[in-house]
Parts: C-alpha cells; structure tokens; sequence
C-alpha cells in the first residue's frame, strides 16, 4: 500500500532522483509532458518545495518514492483569466504541480492515491480548493482528474518559461 504524506526535509534527494527518473522515463513517450533536466522542474523549484511543506510523495515501504506532487499557491500567468467556480483569497488556493507517478509503477492505482492523499492534506492544511492545468493530448491524466472530481474548466493559454505561452486544460476541485 501507498503512504501519502508530506516529504520530509531528509528526503530531498529521494525528491530530487525521483523527478530525475520520471524525466528519463517519459522522455519519448505519450506521457513526454516536457520535463527537462535542469529545466522543469528545477531543483531549486524541488528543494524549495521540500523545505516549505508543500512536496506530497506517494511512498512503497522497502521501495521508495513511487508518486510525487508539488501543492502550492502559484498558478502560472494565465490562472487569472479562467472564471473559477470557488471565490477563495490565494492562501487557501492550492495548485498542482508535476504531478507523476514512475512508470513502474504505472496501472496501480498511485496517481489516484495519490491525489486522494494530496486532498486530505490539503483539507487539513485549510485549503479550500485546488487547481491544476495539464495538457489536451494529456488523456490519461485528464481522465484520471475528472474521477477524482475535479471540474474541466475548459482550454486556457498560460505561460510557462521554459515553454512559453501554451494551451492546456484546467481544472478544479472544491474541498
């Protein structure tokens, strides 16, 4: 079974192998979302995730850390425009990011695990919400969001540095 749970400060290079691993892993693959090497994400984005409590991993006791995600309150340039259904002030906004599971570990059941860790920590921390934006062509993950009850707010242009100005779809879940 999967702990989900917030990483711990000593964990961080676990964090940093776990994201370098899914990089090498998707690369090529209908899962490329375009992860690079001392890219997106960055380590610094990483380390600095770890350190404010905000890094929730999905860990295999004897294995390590099999699924990851980062809850902040950062959407990218672009979040402003999409008409929200919740009205909440930006501290008890949280928003996905680099969500993934190894590829390994792929078909049981980790993302959805850990998404639905990820919301009870996020209940617990007093959010009152969470977002996210992926990718049209991003099927299995869109699939995936709505199943675990998050609303499809249509495609929106956001910018991301290392890509520039791109579509993606966003979601939201009230909590």
């Amino acid at each position: 079974m999967l702990e989900v749970r917030k990483a711990r400060a000593d964990e961080i290079d676990a964090v940093l192998d776990f994201y370098a691993k899914m990089i090498d892993g998707m690369q090529g693959t209908d899962f490329d979302v375009q992860w690079r090497h001392d890219g997106h994400p960055s380590k610094d984005f990483l380390r600095e995730a770890v350190a404010a409590g905000q890094m929730i991993v999905g860990v295999l006791e004897g294995e390590g850390i099999a699924s990851a995600m980062v809850v902040n309150h950062e959407g990218e340039p672009g979040y402003e425009a999409v008409p929200w259904s919740v009205d909440a002030p930006p501290e008890n906004v949280g928003v996905l990011h680099v969500v993934a599971t190894l590829p390994t570990y792929h078909g049981r059941g980790f993302a959805r695990q850990l998404l639905r860790g990820g919301m009870e920590i996020a209940r617990a921390d007093g959010l009152s919400v969470l977002r996210l934006d992926t990718f049209p062509y991003n099927v299995r993950g869109r699939g995936l969001y709505e199943s675990c009850g998050f609303a499809d707010k249509g495609e929106w242009t956001v910018y991301y540095p290392a890509l520039g100005d791109i579509q993606v779809i966003m979601y939201e879940l009230a909590l």
